[in-house]
């Protein structure tokens, strides 16, 4: 957090006490007018990525402890120490909301009056300074305890775990000291006087240090791994998933990164009220990555033990859905049969009136052309006596 200072040019710690109260906390760039009615805000970016990473972070959280407590009878260090990691990222977003909802970061710094500032957001702020670096420790420590439980055997890479565990470890909890003893009130300051202090202005290059650090940290736990996992004697297609789930750290990485590059703006800004936004979004993308690792584990062991019943669940209902059409199929040919039967057998009775009437009146013809029996013996016997025949 910047010194509070007219402008860039004015010596940290110079403010007028008592200042004006409609007094801007910094001069806006040429061409900008102060805004102090409708200011405009980029802290919704944060709120909408932790509206998504909190959820995310239950979701996981719960999967993995489901996993410890009811699929795995034992537990490890790791597992206690992930517990920890999930708890402290959910209080460290928390209270940034909280933060976030005294409408005072977020907005550029010459968008602000005296009269705006407040203890509060500034003890906030100390707060969150000082928790970051053991909060970001116990989810690493939580990974090197991971790969340490993973690779046993490995004796190296117990010794690169264990290395990695103490020296994030110094360096994290020392930037807790840093950060209570540069920005804390002393003797009569308030945390708006603290603030203002040269001595809390060296925390913005302490924010770079950590930044480098957590770039080169999250390097060393992306790469640690990989020699161990290739040495294993284990098929290629479950080495490659293996790798395939430390490289989720990646995303951790990438978090970091992009987090450094934000430091290094707030560094060389005085509108630190507006250009800290992005760097506490990719705190919240760093820390939700890492507990999202520490979860792959227990969501690879959900997939093998629940997967095979899933599939036969769907493939007997897909079976029982296939017999019922097959039933429906020959019940709807079964109809359209007796239907065409009855069509049929209409049909025929319809023809046979037609025909058989029609026959009818040919026989009557026929026997109205042929002579009668009774007049052929007739003429017959006529025909006989006159030609004398007996």
């Amino acid at each position: 957090m910047a010194p509070l200072a007219a402008d860039s040019s004015v010596p940290i710690g110079f403010f007028p006490f008592p200042p004006p109260a409609n007094m801007p906390l910094a001069t806006p760039p040429p061409g900008v007018t102060p805004n102090f009615d409708h200011p405009e805000s980029n802290s919704w970016h944060v709120n909408v990525t932790a509206a998504i990473c909190i959820p995310l972070i239950v979701i996981f959280s719960s999967l993995r402890l489901y996993t410890q407590y009811r699929l795995r009878p034992s537990r490890t260090i790791a597992d206690y120490t992930f517990m920890l990691a999930a708890a402290w990222t959910v209080i460290y977003i928390a209270i940034l909301l909280a933060l976030l909802n005294k409408g005072l970061f977020g907005r550029h710094i010459w968008d602000l009056k005296v009269e705006d500032l407040s203890n509060a957001p500034f003890l906030m702020v100390l707060i969150l300074e000082a928790i970051y670096g053991p909060f970001v420790w116990i989810i690493k420590v939580s990974l090197f305890f991971l790969y340490r439980q993973i690779f046993t055997p490995k004796q190296y890479l117990q010794n690169l775990a264990l290395a990695g565990i103490i020296v994030t470890g110094l360096f994290y909890w020392s930037s807790l000291v840093a950060a209570v003893v540069l920005c804390s009130p002393r003797g009569n300051e308030t945390y708006i006087m603290a603030f203002a202090t040269a001595r809390c202005g060296e925390t913005k290059g302490l924010g770079v240090i950590i930044g480098v650090f957590n770039v080169l940290s999250d390097l060393y736990l992306l790469v640690i791994p990989i020699p161990a996992t290739l040495a294993l004697h284990l098929p290629r297609r479950k080495k490659i998933a293996l790798l395939f789930l430390f490289a989720t750290g990646i995303l951790a990485f990438n978090a970091s990164a992009l987090g450094l590059h934000y430091r290094v703006q707030v560094n060389r800004s005085y509108d630190d009220t507006w250009k800290v936004m992005p760097m506490y979004l990719t705190v919240i993308i760093e820390m939700t990555a890492g507990i999202a690792i520490l979860c792959m584990p227990a969501m690879a062991t959900l997939s093998r033990r629940y997967t095979p019943a899933v599939t036969a669940y769907f493939s007997r209902n897909n079976k029982d859905s296939n017999e019922n059409e097959q039933s429906r199929f020959y019940e709807m040919a079964k109809q359209r049969n007796v239907s065409h039967s009855s069509n049929a057998r209409t049909f025929e009775a319809q023809g046979s009136n037609i025909y058989g009437h029609t026959a009818t009146s040919s026989s009557d013809s026929a026997n109205e052309l042929r002579p009668h029996t009774s007049d052929s013996v007739t003429f017959a016997e006529k025909l006989s006596r006159a030609s004398g025949s007996p």
